[in-house]
C-alpha cells in the first residue's frame, strides 16, 4: 500500500514538474534542449517541450553521448513523436573533444572545460563532434523565428554554447532561455570568475531580460519541493542555479520550474 502511495504522488509530482516547465513554448513552435539526461528519474525536458509545442511543433535534442541518442530515439519512435535528435557537442566553435564518461549520464563533461571534482567517472572518454548551435541552426534549416525556448544543461560548458549561438539570440524576437550556472565545482568558474557573472554579462550586452537564482530559491522547487519532499540533494548542500532569460513577448512567469 505505502508503496503504491509513494508510486502515485512520484507520478503526481513528475507531471506537475513538467507542467510548470517553458510556460511560454506555445503549439506549433520550436524548441532547442542542449543536453539531455536519459537516466534521470525525471521525465527527459524533451518531452516536457513536445507536449508544449504539439505534432506540428518541433523540438531539436542535441547531446554528445550516443546512449542518451538512442535511449531517447526509441521513446522517440515508439510514441511518433516530433523530436530530432543530433549527436554533438554544443560549444562555441566546430571541431571535435573528448568526452569523459561519468558514471551516471548526467555527469558527463567536455574535457576541454575543467572537470567537476565532485562527481565519479569512469576511466573512459569517448571523442565526438562538436559544433556551435548557429552552425546547427543552419545545417539542419531551423527557423529561427519559430525558435522560442532554448534550455542549456552542458555541464559548465553552457557559457561557450552561448557565444556559439550569438546569430540565433540576435535574430530571435520572441525568445526565453533557461541557462544552468553557479555551479560550487571547478565547472562553475571560467577563468576564477563565476560562469553566471560572465553569462548574465553576455545577455545584457544583447539586451536580454534576465534574473538568477538557486534551486532553493525558485517558486516550484525551492517552496513546493521543500515543503513535500524535502529533497535534500537539493537542500542540504550548496546548489546549483538557474539563468532565466526573455527578449519581445516571452516575459518570464514566477512560478516557473528549474528548466
Amino acid at each position: 500500500m505505502l508503496k503504491n502511495t509513494k508510486s502515485v504522488i512520484w507520478s503526481l509530482f513528475k507531471k506537475l514538474d513538467s507542467a510548470l516547465k517553458f510556460p511560454n513554448l506555445k503549439l506549433n513552435e520550436i524548441g532547442i534542449q542542449l543536453g539531455f539526461d536519459m537516466s534521470s528519474s525525471l521525465t527527459s525536458d524533451l518531452f516536457s517541450m513536445q507536449k508544449r509545442v504539439g505534432s506540428n511543433g518541433i523540438i531539436y535534442g542535441i547531446d554528445p553521448d550516443i546512449s542518451n541518442i538512442n535511449i531517447a530515439q526509441k521513446i522517440i519512435s515508439r510514441q511518433k513523436l516530433n523530436i530530432k535528435l543530433i549527436h554533438k557537442a554544443v560549444f562555441s566553435h566546430k571541431g571535435e573533444v573528448e568526452l569523459a564518461l561519468g558514471e551516471n549520464s548526467g555527469w558527463n563533461q567536455l574535457n576541454n572545460i575543467p572537470l567537476d571534482s565532485t562527481v565519479k567517472f569512469t576511466q573512459s572518454t569517448v571523442t565526438v563532434p562538436m559544433d556551435s548551435l548557429d552552425n546547427i541552426i543552419e545545417e539542419n534549416e531551423i527557423d529561427i523565428a519559430r525558435v522560442s525556448h532554448v534550455n542549456i544543461t552542458i555541464n559548465g560548458s553552457e557559457y561557450f554554447a552561448l557565444l556559439g549561438m550569438k546569430k540565433l539570440l540576435d535574430s530571435a524576437n520572441n525568445i526565453n532561455l533557461t541557462i544552468v550556472a553557479g555551479r560550487y565545482d571547478e565547472s562553475g568558474f571560467i577563468d576564477d570568475i563565476p560562469d553566471y557573472e560572465m553569462i548574465m554579462n553576455f545577455l545584457n550586452s544583447l539586451g536580454y531580460k534576465y534574473k538568477f537564482k538557486r534551486i532553493h530559491q525558485l517558486f516550484w522547487w525551492g517552496v513546493i519541493t521543500k515543503l513535500f519532499l524535502n529533497r535534500k540533494w537539493v537542500f542540504g548542500k550548496k546548489n546549483y542555479g538557474i539563468i532565466m532569460a526573455s527578449k519581445g513577448n516571452k516575459k518570464l512567469k514566477w512560478y516557473q520550474s528549474f528548466s
